[in-house]
Formats: C-alpha cells, sequence, structure tokens
C-alpha cells in the first residue's frame, strides 16, 4: 500500500544528502598503520578533515538532527493514515470493488464484486450516482450484483452524456476508502450534437434545433427523442440543411405536458465512427415563444400617435398584467425609438416633429411571474403618416390675426401705388380773383379790408395771389 505523503520523505531530506555527498565525494580512507605511544596518525585525507573541524562538525550536527526531526514526523503521519485506512476498512461492512458499469441514454448500469459475506446480509446498501451538477442515491441489493437505473424515475435532473461517477455505501455512511467509479458512455468525443434548443409555439407545437459535432462524420444522422411521465415521443418532421444534414425537427402535436419537465435525448448514428449521444432536461414553457400582437390599431395626428391592440393568439386566458410590450417607431430622418409597455394594450406616442411616414412595430412576452416566456416575434410592419387635427379656438385666432395684418398691409400699399386717396378726395383750388387794374394804394387797402378768417387762409407769399386785369387773365 502506497502513501502519498510517504513519499515527501526523500524529497524533503534532499538538500542535506546534497550536502553531504558535496563534501564526501573526494574523501578516501586510508589504512591505519600501528599506533606508537606519543604520535598522531591520520586517517582522512584533507577533504575528510573539513569534519573535524570546530564550526563544520556543529553544522553536521544540526543537519543530522533537522532530518531526524522531519523523518519522525512523516513517519508519525504514515502510520496515522495507516490506521485510520485499517480502522475504516475494519468499520465498513460493505468493502465490496464496483466491477463495471455502462452509461446510455436514459439508463445507467453497474456490477459489483458478489462475495457477499453473512455480515454483509445485515446491512442495507444505496448507491450514490452523480455528476457535475446533481446527484442521487438509490437503494440496491447487495445479493444481486448488479443494478440498473432509469434516470426519468427521478427526482433529480442528470446529464449523461459528460459521463457519471458512482459509489456504494452501506447503511449510509461515508467511509474514506470509498472512492467514486467514473464511467463515461459510448462514442467518439465531440461527435454529439451541439447548441441543442426547444422552442414551443402556439401551445402544442415544438421545433428543436442543434448543429453537427466537430468531429462527427458527414454521413451522421441524428434522431430526437422527448420523454415524460412513462411516455417517449419520437419525432418524425425532419428538416435538413444545404448539405442534406437533419438539423432541424417538428412535433405537430405534442402530447406531453409543456408546464412539467421533459427528458430530451438526441442520439447519432455513422457508419465509421461512434457517435456519442446528447442528453438534456428541459421545461418548454421556458421556451416558449409567443405570437406577435394582434389587431393593431393606429390614431395618428401631428400632436401624437394613440396605438391600440390585443393580446397575442392563444393567450386570452392569461390577465393582461402578465404580458410585457415593446414598440418601435421608425422613420427615415430620425433615429429609431423603443417604447417599453406594461401590463396594457394601448399606448400613446406624443414626439412628433415631423409628417413623414412612419413605421410602427410591436412584440411581446409573458413576465411578473406568470410562466416568463421569451420575446415574441416583431407584428407585421404598419405605415401611417401623421395628419392634421381638427381646429381649435386658438387655431382659428392666429389664423384671423394673419389675415388681418396681411390685408391691412395690402390695402396700405395699393392706396400708396395708385394715389388712390387724391383720386377720391381731390384738393380744393385756390380762387382765382380776377380784378380790373388797380394801383397799388387801392390793392393794398384790398387786403386789409379782407375779412381775418379769410386773411389767414390766403398763403403768406404775395405772388401766389393772381391779381391781374379781367382782360389780361
Amino acid at each position: 500500500m502506497h502513501f502519498p505523503i510517504c513519499m515527501r520523505l526523500s524529497e524533503l531530506m534532499q538538500p542535506t544528502i546534497e550536502v553531504l555527498e558535496k563534501h564526501l565525494q573526494d574523501c578516501q580512507i586510508i589504512p591505519v598503520p600501528p599506533v606508537q605511544p606519543g604520535k598522531v596518525v591520520q586517517l582522512t585525507n584533507s577533504c575528510c578533515s573539513w569534519f573535524l573541524s570546530h564550526e563544520n562538525v556543529l553544522y553536521v550536527l544540526l543537519a543530522m538532527a533537522w532530518t531526524l526531526i522531519i523523518f519522525c514526523k512523516l513517519f508519525i503521519l504514515c502510520t496515522l493514515q495507516y490506521m485510520r485506512t485499517i480502522t475504516a476498512q475494519e468499520v465498513s461492512p460493505l468493502h465490496v470493488k464496483i466491477k463495471n458499469g455502462t452509461v446510455k441514454p436514459a439508463y445507467i448500469s453497474i456490477t459489483w464484486d458478489c462475495n457477499i459475506t453473512e455480515e454483509m446480509k445485515n446491512y442495507k446498501y444505496c448507491a450514490t450516482i452523480k455528476e457535475k451538477d446533481a446527484a442521487l442515491e438509490q437503494p440496491i441489493d447487495i445479493n444481486n450484483c448488479s443494478a440498473e437505473f432509469f434516470i426519468g424515475n427521478f427526482g433529480v435532473a442528470l446529464n449523461l452524456h459528460e459521463g457519471v461517477s458512482v459509489k456504494i455505501k452501506a447503511n449510509n455512511d461515508e467511509a474514506e476508502n470509498i472512492k467514486w467509479t467514473t464511467f463515461y458512455p459510448e462514442g467518439e468525443n465531440q461527435t454529439s450534437a451541439e447548441n441543442v434548443g426547444c422552442s414551443l409555439y402556439h401551445d402544442s407545437v415544438v421545433n428543436c434545433s442543434w448543429d453537427f459535432g466537430k468531429k462527427a462524420p458527414k454521413d451522421t444522422i441524428y434522431s430526437l427523442r422527448l420523454y415524460q411521465s412513462n411516455t417517449w415521443e419520437e419525432c418524425q418532421d425532419y428538416k435538413t440543411d444545404l448539405a442534406a444534414r437533419q438539423m432541424h425537427c417538428s412535433f405537430k402535436v405534442l402530447k406531453i405536458q409543456y408546464k412539467q419537465r421533459a427528458y430530451l435525448v438526441v442520439e447519432g448514428s455513422s457508419n465509421t465512427t461512434p457517435i456519442l449521444f446528447y442528453d438534456q432536461w428541459i421545461n418548454l414553457c421556458e421556451n416558449e415563444i409567443l405570437m406577435p400582437p394582434r389587431n393593431i390599431h393606429i390614431n395618428a395626428s401631428t400632436h401624437g400617435v394613440e396605438i391600440k391592440w390585443e393580446k397575442p393568439e392563444k393567450q386570452t386566458h392569461h390577465p393582461d398584467h402578465c404580458f410585457k410590450y415593446e414598440i418601435t417607431l421608425k422613420e427615415e430622418k430620425m433615429q429609431d425609438k423603443t417604447y417599453n409597455v406594461d401590463m396594457k394594450l394601448h399606448f400613446t406616442v406624443h414626439e412628433f416633429t415631423s409628417n413623414q411616414q412612419f413605421q410602427l412595430k410591436v412584440r411581446a412576452k409573458r413576465d411578473f411571474g406568470c410562466s416568463d416566456t421569451k420575446w415574441s416575434k416583431w407584428s407585421e410592419t404598419s405605415k401611417f403618416v401623421p395628419s392634421a387635427g381638427p381646429l381649435t379656438h386658438t387655431h382659428l385666432f392666429i389664423l384671423l390675426a394673419i389675415g388681418t395684418v396681411i390685408a391691412v398691409t395690402a390695402l396700405i400699399y395699393v392706396c400708396h401705388r395708385f394715389q388712390v386717396l387724391k383720386k377720391v378726395f381731390p384738393p380744393v383750388p385756390a380762387p382765382v380773383i380776377k380784378l380790373q387794374s388797380l394801383d397799388q394804394d387801392e390793392l393794398k387797402e384790398l387786403q386789409e379790408n379782407l375779412p381775418t378768417s379769410a386773411s389767414e387762409k390766403l398763403p403768406d407769399n404775395e405772388e401766389d395771389i393772381k391779381i391781374c386785369e379781367i382782360d389780361n387773365c
């Protein structure tokens, strides 16, 4: 029996051994001659005299003491480990090595040494099976020397395509000497289907897809099936890619319950290479994709757009507060805008700055703890142009004021251009006084005798008053 801790002994002693070998490699033993009284006999050459010096003797003693301490510690640890192992073997009533194991889709089979003693028959045993994310325990009858487990009947979701580890213990007591035994399914690595996923449509149609394994041969054919409640459903409707490889599968009529967990298996076959299977536990309701919202109505104007819609098809049994919606508005001269609407079937947008054509789309998802789903596809694009709404009193007042200003301005311009006022109200000409020839004294007397009001209206310039003889005018 080998103990890892004991293997460290030589490694820890190596520095001391190297020091000793360095100073002893040239040393030679000299034969001892007969000793005469009063003479000193040199037993070694100059190399060995290194050990006889005062300082070096102390160093050698310390190194030997340190080596002895380390050796004692390692000996004690090795002894304790050996004793624990012997004690565990004596305590555990079941000390049977698992001989073989087989991993297939949904099944695990194991066999063990069937050397069962009378003492072992007094105990109950169980097998523990685990993979990287889950583990389970199942009781076994050791007298059968083998057991098979169907993971579809367990409450724990085990995925087997990456291998499982198994161990057997008695009375649920963990023993240190019981080690895990790991088994892997048949098939070459990286030949199983990759990126496997399924989506639920219309509460009844399931579409599944996958990618080819990196090392899968070209002639590989994959097949998919689902298990739930003692029922296997084989997929029949396969679709191929451009290389004529099966990459998609659809269940038109699904008999299993999409709200319950299902076990998915994708197996492959090839004429040249064994193909590794892929398995996974899935919840179809978590991968449900809704239909887009229906009956979208748009009432648009330059002041905003009011949008109304109905819940996706086959979702009327869910209340309005279970849904979340997303609306996008697109216009050539503006950046796309996205609006999130929760728990309502209508929305109004007031942020319009142009009367260009807009494009509108809506999508939906179930949220808020109501069996959450992924986003649905976008609805068909709805196009609209904001139109002018009805005139209000404010609009009429503004239009009337603008019209009045324009009319007055035009009237003033016309009157000034064509001198309409002069034609409508012509000026009164000054009276022409026609008198016979008068001398200056008489004319001056006449002007003084004119009424004051009349004189105020006469011009100050005498030249404007035309006085002439009747005959000469």
